[in-house]
Parts: C-alpha cells; sequence; structure tokens
C-alpha cells in the first residue's frame, strides 16, 4: 500500500511546479551531504499511475479508500501547496485524502500523540550521519532514542538488527556499506515516502565565499571575504 502511494505521487511536477526548482528529489531517508549516502540507495521508485493501481487492486482497495492526511502550515517551503498537490495525485489512484494543514505549535505534538494517519515531516540530520536517522525513523519503538520519530510504528526485525550492529561498528568502511544495505532495504520496505531535500537559497556579495552547510547553520570559522 505504502509503495502505491509512493509511486502515484509526481515528484518532477512538484519539484518543478510547487517547489520551483528549490528541491532535490530524493529516494533515500538522508541528504547527499550525511556520512552513508550513495547514489544507489538514493534511487526512487518511477512514478507510474498504472503500477500503483495494480498495487492498490492486489491490496484488496481496488475502487480506492479515504485516509486522514495532516500537513504542517509554515514550518516546511511550500509545505501546504505540497501537500495539497500530492492529495490531487492520490485522488487519481482512488485515494481520497483528507486534507487538513495546522499551525506547527500544534502539528507537532498532535503527530507526536499519533493522531493523523498520514503525515509530513521533515527531517535534519545534526550529527551528519545516517546512523540518526534510521535510529530515529525506521527501527522499533524502544529505549534510548530508538524509533522516537518512527510514528508510523513501522516495525521489522531485521531492520533492528542492522541497525544496531551500525550502532556498534567501528569499521567505516565496513560500518558505511551496512548503512547503504539498510538504506536499501528501506527502500524495498518503503517505511517511509521520501519526498525530496529542500533547497534554501543563500545571498552573498561576489567577494564572500562561505559554504552552505546541509544544516543551514553558518560556519564563522569558513569564511571568506576577498
Amino acid at each position: 500500500m505504502r509503495k502505491a502511494l509512493y509511486q502515484a505521487i509526481d515528484i518532477d511536477t512538484i519539484q518543478k511546479v510547487v517547489m520551483r526548482g528549490l528541491a532535490q528529489p530524493s529516494g533515500a531517508l538522508i541528504a547527499p551531504q550525511v556520512n552513508g549516502w550513495t547514489k544507489k540507495a538514493n534511487q526512487r521508485f518511477a512514478y507510474d499511475v498504472a503500477a500503483a493501481q495494480k498495487l492498490m487492486a492486489a491490496a484488496g482497495y481496488p475502487q480506492g479508500f479515504e485516509v486522514d492526511f495532516a500537513c504542517s502550515a509554515g514550518r516546511y517551503i511550500n509545505d501546504e501547496q505540497l501537500c495539497q498537490a500530492i492529495t490531487v495525485q492520490w485522488a487519481k489512484i482512488g485515494v481520497k485524502a483528507k486534507f487538513r494543514s495546522l499551525p506547527f505549535a500544534t502539528y507537532f505534538p498532535m503527530i507526536q500523540r499519533n493522531e493523523a494517519s498520514i503525515y509530513l515531516l521533515g527531517w535534519g540530520v545534526p550529527t551528519f550521519d545516517a546512523f540518526y536517522s534510521l535510529q530515529s525513523l525506521v527501527r522499533s519503538v524502544g529505549a534510548g532514542g530508538d524509533g522516537n520519530f518512527n510514528l508510523g510504528r513501522f516495525s521489522n526485525p531485521q531492520q533492528d538488527a542492522l541497525i544496531e550492529r551500525i550502532r556498534k561498528e567501528t569499521d567505516l568502511p565496513t560500518r558505511n556499506t551496512l548503512i547503504e544495505k539498510a538504506l536499501l532495504a528501506d527502500h524495498e520496505l518503503v517505511s517511509h515516502i521520501p519526498l525530496h531535500n529542500q533547497v534554501i537559497p543563500w545571498a552573498m556579495k561576489k567577494t564572500v565565499d562561505l559554504p552552505h552547510r546541509a544544516d543551514n547553520l553558518i560556519e564563522w570559522r569558513a569564511l571568506k571575504v576577498n
């Protein structure tokens, strides 16, 4: 079912029209600047309405269904417009998403109370390492931060074991191989429906050189003024 919803989303049109180019369509839970990202793990399932309809029928919903779809208002770039576009696209496969948007101050506590069937969530990686995302979003809910934002209660024992190996592995090449394996498995399992990495533009004089960090923070030590 999640794969059907995934393949019914025309991410290229959303990137061009809704986001006006300020988005990088993504197939992974992490951005390219995060350790563990690979091009192989970033491949998206193709936008394919016919394939999505077949998956719907196979799941027992040939005529579609109604579902609650919650979205933040003003938290992410064009978040309401993004969710509205997805609602229209899902309608093509018979999914009647009951769209509702809330200010982030009330939206965030609501989704943490598991009061939304489908929800929009942006995810940054302050550690710049994929384990942070895999532990928080993919691992089964448990202690010590495990699954603390796995709000859909996704659970897969094989993924849990793999993520635990990543936590303990100290050899970087081996660890990154395990991360790629976990990301590829997550792609097939569709624990989440990835959309894009939002692009936040900076403006500066030609005489100023400053790297644009993935977390959108200014690193003053790297600032150069010519």
